[in-house]
C-alpha cells in the first residue's frame, strides 16, 4: 500500500506551479485577479513572499489549495523550468493539470482498499494504482492516462463491493 505522504506537497521541490498555472479572481478568498499562466505578483522566485501572511493579505485560496504532491512531481520530470525556459509553460501547466487528477485518482484507489472488496476487484485496484504510478514518473505515460475511464470504473465499485454480513 502507497505511503499518505506520496500525496503531500514539498513546495520546497516545486517550481511554484500553482502560483504560475492556476488562475484566480480578485473576491473573498484571493485579494486580486491573476489569469493562468502567469507567475503571481506575490512570487520571489519560486517562493511566496507573503506566505506567512496569505490569510491576513486576503489569499485564503492559497492556504486551501492542495496539489496532492503534483507540483514537486511536475518538477521532477522537466529538465528545466517554465522562469529559466517560457516555452515550457505550456507543457508544464498541462502536466501539472495531469498530474494533480493522477494523484487525486491515486488518493481514491488507495481509499479504496478500506473497501469489502473481492480479490478480483482489489487485484484491479491495484493494476490501476501501478498504473498511475507509473504514469506518475513519466511524462509520455501521463498523458495515456484516461482518468474518465478510472473515474468510471471508481463509480462502480458501488456494484461489486462485497457486502458485510452482520454477526
Amino acid at each position: 500500500m502507497e505511503k499518505p505522504d506520496l500525496f503531500s506537497a514539498d513546495c520546497s521541490r516545486c517550481a511554484a506551479l500553482c502560483c504560475m498555472a492556476l488562475a484566480f479572481d480578485r473576491g473573498d478568498h484571493f485579494d486580486h485577479d491573476k489569469a493562468a499562466g502567469v507567475g503571481c505578483h506575490n512570487l520571489a522566485g519560486f517562493t511566496c513572499g507573503i506566505h506567512g501572511d496569505l490569510a491576513e493579505r486576503g489569499y485564503s485560496g492559497c492556504i486551501a489549495f492542495d496539489c496532492l504532491g503534483a507540483g514537486q512531481r511536475v518538477t521532477e520530470l522537466f529538465e528545466r523550468d517554465w522562469r529559466s525556459d517560457p516555452s515550457l509553460t505550456g507543457p508544464m501547466i498541462e502536466a501539472f493539470r495531469m498530474m494533480r487528477e493522477v494523484q487525486e485518482l491515486r488518493q481514491l484507489l488507495v481509499a479504496a482498499a478500506t473497501l469489502p472488496l473481492s480479490d478480483a476487484v482489489d487485484d484491479a485496484r491495484l493494476d490501476l494504482l501501478d498504473l498511475l504510478a507509473n504514469a506518475a514518473g513519466d511524462l509520455t505515460r501521463l498523458k495515456e492516462v484516461d482518468p474518465r475511464a478510472i473515474r468510471g470504473w471508481l463509480r462502480g465499485l458501488a456494484e461489486v463491493i462485497t457486502p458485510v454480513t452482520e454477526v
